[in-house]
């Protein structure tokens, strides 16, 4: 079976040539009315998707920073919340000192006052006592005399008496 070049291009039908020429024409129009804009197309749409992932992982990256600043900013608040309350806790124990401090002043002040006032009232009772026991004296003396005395000797009198108490109040006191 030897072909021979001269029988085949006689045989070689042109509709198939032309079916040929007209499919590669086809391929050409198809290649630059449609392939091209479809590959161009698709360009565009990776890139608006790698954009867009872009900025997605942008803000993924935003969002753990915010994250990280308010768990800090948390963290900061709570230590400042925790020392405003010892702060408080401290002053508070501050000011009850303070007022046991002042409380235990105006009671020593007042127990003073209250001292000094029976020590007063102690000394106008004495000396209530020491005119009540000179007039006694002398109501005594004058019964027991049944006489009349002059002043000079009243008054002497009396100043014994009054010497006489001063000693024995001394010693009950």
């Amino acid at each position: 079976m030897s072909f021979e070049w001269g029988k085949i291009v006689k045989s070689i039908n042109w509709t198939l040539v032309f079916n040929l020429i007209n499919f590669g024409i086809l391929l050409l129009l198809l290649r630059w009315l449609l392939f091209k804009p479809a590959v161009e197309y698709l360009d565009r749409r990776r890139e608006l998707i790698a954009s867009r992932m872009e900025r997605a992982r942008e803000s993924e990256e935003a969002a753990a920073r915010l994250s990280e600043e308010r768990a800090s900013a948390l963290g900061h608040a709570q230590e400042q919340a925790q020392r405003m309350l010892e702060e408080a806790t401290t002053r508070g124990e501050e000011i009850v000192g303070e007022a046991k401090a002042a409380a235990r002043q105006e009671a020593e002040r007042i127990v003073e006052v209250g001292r000094r006032q029976l020590e007063q009232e102690r000394d106008a009772m004495i000396g209530e006592l020491r005119s009540a026991y000179a007039e006694i004296a002398v109501l005594g003396a004058s019964q027991v005399l049944k006489r009349e005395i002059s002043g000079e000797d009243h008054e002497r009198f009396l100043d014994e008496l009054l010497a006489g108490l001063d000693e024995e109040a001394l010693k009950t006191s």
